[in-house]
């Protein structure tokens, strides 16, 4: 027993200790290579920032010039060329405030170069929550402005130069030798030539001011590769336009959104060789509409269906329907003209049975006068724009045995009105498009098309869900209750056609023409398209970020941080 109990002993002995050189030998392959970097070092540590500001530069401008410096940096970068500056500044100084600040105009207050009346206290430059977090950072900036160098305070040096060839060699110098963890250049160069030429590349001065910014940029990457610590440091780099400049874009290059003012659209770059290639492109800004239809202007032109046909259309006092329609207005108000109705007149005191869409100031209008009213009655729309089509809808419902009118622009809900008390609308008089005969109200200046009526009361969601569709067919739920569908795209000929089971024309009265169109339905509005792409006030947050430095609730940063992935 005793030899056995000996042998055992020595075989786990034996076990243990083969165990331990093996585990030895795996160590030593896994660290054992004395060449290694310090991942952690090389990862985190020894983070810095290089900001080059660029005013005027518009970023489709910057993307047609010849930049091959800035394209160098592309591959390891996320980019927008279709960035936005605040399409509402009157001063360079709210985008410069934008950009230092990381809060938009409505808090930092910075509305004019003078910098009155500013709100800096409490949406301070981005410098003092640096140097709250880290005391020992040092930041240095260089401009050729005295607004923009008044903005910067908080940095250790603030120089005023006189141009940008002298800014770009202040930041040359400065990070041959200097051990900055900020360093600020701003350029004004761009913005000259714009103002004095024009905001495009097809202006020589704006081009080539454009093209010796880039080579400036170049200058300065190449001084920054050259630091003696620049592979133990981890450098952002970014290059941002602080706005555009005016510029009339061509007819098929306006989407009629803000990605068309040429004003604000700035462009950034956010470079680091860890990043990976991000294109931040423009988003979804709408259905595409195009086609040829009617201008009804003045009292002239109008179409109609006729009063033998037009029955379908009357409004009993036990009628469920939805009328659905797209105007595109060519002025900015109008006051009561009548766009589509069934009435015998539209004027003044608003007398005979019927119903009519008018327009009024902005908005828009529903109005009626039923068997059983002792006056008339109106549900209002929303506001639509000069220029842009607008869905417009007009639902009759019952609830618990009230009838109701409810108005809808785009999809979206606007007012209920109700209409119980008003007995039947109907009448023997045509349905008609444009001028309504009669007096006291105005006259229109609209294009319609895609006319819908339905002889049912389409649910809230339907509406929504096709308001910017241009076109509708039996996958439309409630296609089968159309009893009136006019696209009013025909083109050519002297009806729009009703594709409808009815099969009721409007015949055009009065000197007609088909006009072309090629336009956007239901944009999204500027301030839901722009979060979808860097801003000027995003870049303070993606500095700090880069820094390591909390972005606290606090602080109030209206800016996002863009990502590589």
């Amino acid at each position: 027993m005793m030899k056995k109990y000996k042998l055992l002993i020595g075989l786990i002995a034996t076990i243990i200790t083969t165990a331990i050189f093996s585990c030895n030998k795996d160590f030593d392959r896994t660290i054992g290579d004395k060449n290694a970097s310090d991942t952690t070092t090389v990862k985190f540590g020894n983070r810095k920032v290089l900001y080059l500001i660029v005013d005027g530069a518009r970023g489709q401008s910057v993307l047609d010039a010849n930049t091959p410096n800035i394209d160098a940096i592309l591959p390891n970068s996320i980019y927008s060329w279709v960035g936005l500056s605040d399409p509402a500044s009157t001063a360079n100084a709210t985008n410069w405030a934008n950009m230092l600040t990381g809060v938009k105009k409505e808090k930092h207050k910075i509305i004019d170069d003078a910098l009155t009346n500013n709100n800096l206290q409490n949406y301070p430059i981005i410098f003092k929550r640096i140097k709250e977090t880290s005391a020992k950072s040092k930041i240095v900036t260089y401009t050729s402005s005295t607004v923009f160098k008044s903005l910067t305070t908080g940095a250790d040096i603030s120089n005023l130069l006189a141009d940008d060839d002298a800014v770009k060699a202040a930041v040359v110098t400065n990070l041959t030798s200097d051990t900055a963890s900020v360093v600020v250049g701003h350029f004004t160069g761009v913005n000259a030539a714009g103002a004095a030429s024009g905001y495009d590349i097809s202006f020589p001065a704006y081009k080539t001011a454009i093209e010796k910014f880039d080579t400036s940029v170049g200058d300065i990457l190449a001084a920054l590769k050259k630091r003696p610590t620049y592979n133990n440091e981890q450098w952002l780099v970014v290059i941002a336009s602080s706005a555009g400049g005016q510029f009339t874009l061509p007819a098929n290059a306006d989407d009629q959104t803000i990605f068309s003012q040429p004003k604000a659209n700035s462009f950034v770059i956010y470079y680091a060789p860890t990043y990976r290639k991000r294109i931040i492109t423009k988003p979804f800004t709408g259905n595409r509409y195009l086609g040829k239809t009617i201008r009804f202007k003045g009292q002239d032109v109008r179409a109609q269906v006729d009063a033998v046909d037009a029955n379908v259309y009357n409004i009993e006092d036990t009628t469920k329907m939805t009328i659905e329609l797209k105007v595109k207005k060519n002025e900015d108000k109008f006051f009561w003209p009548s766009v589509l109705g069934k009435r015998n007149e539209w004027s003044g005191g608003h007398p005979s049975v019927g119903w009519v869409i008018y327009l009024e100031d902005a908005y828009w209008y529903f109005e009626w006068r039923g068997t059983k009213d002792g006056d008339y009655h109106q549900c209002r729309g929303a506001n639509i724009d000069k220029g842009k089509w607008a869905t417009l809808s007009v639902k009759l419902e019952v609830r618990n045995g009230q009838r109701f009118i409810r108005t809808y622009t785009n999809g979206s809900y606007n007012n209920e009105v109700e209409i119980t008390g008003s007995g039947s609308l109907a009448n023997s008089n045509p349905l008609k498009l444009g001028f309504l005969n009669g007096n006291g109200h105005g006259e229109p200046d609209v294009y319609v098309s895609d006319i819908r009526y339905f002889k049912f009361a389409v649910p809230d969601g339907v509406i929504a869900n096709y308001a910017c569709q241009t076109s509708i067919d039996q996958s439309h739920p409630y296609f089968n209750f159309l009893v009136g569908y006019w696209p009013a795209t025909d083109g050519n000929g002297n009806i729009m056609a009703d594709l409808s089971s009815q099969g009721h024309d409007f015949k055009f009265q009065g000197a007609y023409s088909w006009e072309s169109f090629n336009d956007l339905i239901c944009p999204p509005a500027p301030e839901t398209l722009a979060v979808f792409v860097p801003q000027t006030s995003d870049i303070p947050a993606q500095i700090i970020n880069w820094l390591k430095i909390a972005n606290k609730q606090t602080w109030g940063l209206d800016g996002r941080v863009w990502l590589d992935q």
